[in-house]
């Protein structure tokens, strides 16, 4: 009885080193910046449950970054905007380059999820260290939320 119970345990383990052994390979993600998850916090008293941009650097071929942008109990069924304030330096001072990524439309409890992603040609020319923040806009352009600098680095 003990062999048997032996040779089921060795099939068990050949079994499931091969199951591994055929899983896809994990993707390598960017060896100088790796993923940020940011806090999103509320200005001038706006509401907000939570929220946070998250953003993943693939540095691929095809997607060089993901970004996630979350809102939880913001104002219901309105329109934000979120900008990604992008500054010369690792500092969020001076004058920042602002690019409006994308519409957050929450719904009836104040939620609201987008993901964009950005090719390597969205960055071009911008390599090195820089000081990024992102903010949200309302329907009447005020940045009612915003996450703290972030130090990225493009390569």
């Amino acid at each position: 009885m003990r062999n048997r119970f032996a040779r089921s345990t060795t099939a068990v383990t050949a079994a499931c080193v091969a199951a591994l052994a055929a899983l896809p390979a994990a993707a390598a993600g960017d060896a100088v910046y790796h993923s940020q998850h940011m806090q999103l916090e509320a200005v001038g008293g706006a509401p907000l449950l939570s929220g946070f941009v998250e953003n993943i650097k693939a540095n691929g071929p095809t997607i060089y970054a993901h970004e996630v942008y979350v809102l939880n109990g913001a104002a219901p069924r309105a329109t934000y905007t979120v900008t990604n304030n992008f500054f010369d330096g690792p500092t969020c001072a001076g004058p920042a380059t602002d690019t409006d990524t994308a519409e957050l439309g929450t719904n009836r409890a104040g939620n609201a999820r987008a993901d964009v992603f950005f090719v390597p040609a969205d960055v071009a020319g911008s390599e090195g260290v820089h000081g990024v923040m992102w903010t949200v806009r309302n329907a009447a352009d005020e940045i009612v939320y915003r996450t703290g600098c972030s130090i990225v680095t493009l390569d």
